[in-house]
């Protein structure tokens, strides 16, 4: 019979979680300390302007979020809810990426 041990265990299921939640082609997860403004997101809000390269954390009715704005230079607009945590009420928001100076050759 195979034994596997918890810790290996754990640290496969964690690896799996990572990999499928860290790729992304909006960006990826971010440390909220690494964010460089924080957007409220009010009950009538319907976008948000972010930059290319932007790390932001988004609020909304007591959840929260960070993330780091990563976006291929064809992407300009995506939903909010494909990035944000899946019980964070964000159906109908849009998120307007403008490209980043710093990137422009």
């Amino acid at each position: 019979m195979f034994h596997t041990p918890r810790a290996t265990l754990a640290f496969v299921c964690a690896l799996a979680f990572t990999a499928a939640h860290a790729a992304s082609p909006n960006g990826s997860p971010a440390a909220e300390s690494a964010a460089g403004r924080t957007i409220v997101l009010q009950a009538d809000t319907r976008h948000i302007n972010v930059t290319r390269g932007e790390t932001v954390t988004i609020v909304r009715a007591g959840q929260r979020f960070s993330w780091h704005l990563d976006t291929d230079s064809h992407r300009t607009v995506f939903p909010l809810a494909a990035i944000a945590p899946k019980d964070m009420p964000v159906d109908g928001i849009k998120v307007y990426v403008a490209g980043n100076p710093l990137y422009a050759g």
